[in-house]
This record gives structure tokens, sequence and C-alpha cells, in this order.
């Protein structure tokens, strides 16, 4: 038979209670970035790119053997290209691979399930964070900014930046 406690009851009540959403963070432009976990299929170190001629934001490298589309995140985010560096991408050049930083992909599966790299600059980490801590941004700030992506804005969380949610769907839209 079981013992029944008034304490263990509440403690257990507040735990249902608290919503959380567990999110792979990132740094992009000194802005905290955030996908919800369960979208990202893997995280690996970016090795070489290639086949953006044009400036596009869209590239393509290898993972597992076979081609895997990259989109520029911070292009999707901000709207222009940032100079991708990788340590292969600079075919024919002086640049020592060790002076470059380590840069990351984070492998998301698309709604179709055809996986894409999205290149980020800081090593990312997993967070657990409230979902009710999460707002819409707000429609003055979204047009002013000229910010895409972006779904919404974690600003209740004491000791922690704020945490911008990106939109998987919008980012792998054209």
């Amino acid at each position: 038979m079981a013992i029944y406690s008034p304490l263990r009851s509440r403690r257990l009540t507040a735990r249902q209670a608290e919503s959380t959403e567990r999110l792979i963070t990132f740094q992009l432009r000194e802005e905290t970035f955030a996908l919800p976990l369960i979208r990202v299929y893997k995280v690996t170190t970016l090795d070489r790119l290639y086949g953006d001629v044009n400036q596009t934001g869209v590239s393509l490298t290898t993972y597992q053997g076979r081609e895997l589309v990259v989109i520029d995140i911070a292009y999707k985010v901000f709207g222009h290209i940032q100079p991708v560096l990788s340590p292969l991408s600079q075919v024919g050049s002086e640049i020592a691979t060790e002076d470059l930083p380590v840069r990351y992909l984070l492998i998301i599966a698309g709604e179709d399930g055809q996986l894409v790299g999205l290149p980020i600059d800081s090593a990312p980490s997993i967070q657990t964070v409230p979902t009710d801590a999460f707002r819409p941004l707000p429609d003055i700030y979204r047009h002013q900014s000229q910010i895409h992506c972006v779904s919404s804005i974690s600003i209740d969380t004491p000791n922690r930046p704020a945490i911008f949610l990106l939109d998987p769907a919008l980012m792998l839209k054209s």
C-alpha cells in the first residue's frame, strides 16, 4: 500500500504543471538563437563547403558519403551573406587550417525528412526552457529589424540571455 504524502504530491504537481522545451542554442552575431532539439538530427564539425558561386547562402558539403545541402543560417536570419571560411573551401589559398576557427554544422530534418545542414560559428549547447517563457516577437520589431525565420523570443528566463527561437519550416522555405 502506498503512503500518501502531501509534500510529495505538491512537488509532483508543480513539476507536471511546468511545461518545458529542450532547445539547442548557439550564437549568431552576438545574439543567442535556438532550434527545438527534436528537429536536430546531428551536430558535427563543418568541413568543406562548395557550390555557392553566386553567394546565395545555399551550398553543398559531403556528409556520410552523400551530398548535403547547407543553408547559411545567418543569411536566412539577417538577410546578407557573411563570408564563410571552412578549412577546405579556400582551395589554393595560403590560409593555414589551424588559424581558422572551428565551425559546426547543425543537421536538421525538414518536414519531408530530407536532411539540411546549418553552419554555425559557436559550439552549440542544450538548454531546457519553460514554454511559457516564450513570447511572440512584436510586429514592429519584426518589420523594422529585418529579422527573418524567428517565431518568438524567450525573455523571461533569469540569468540567461534572451533566446530567439527559430522556425525550421521558415528557414527551409526558398
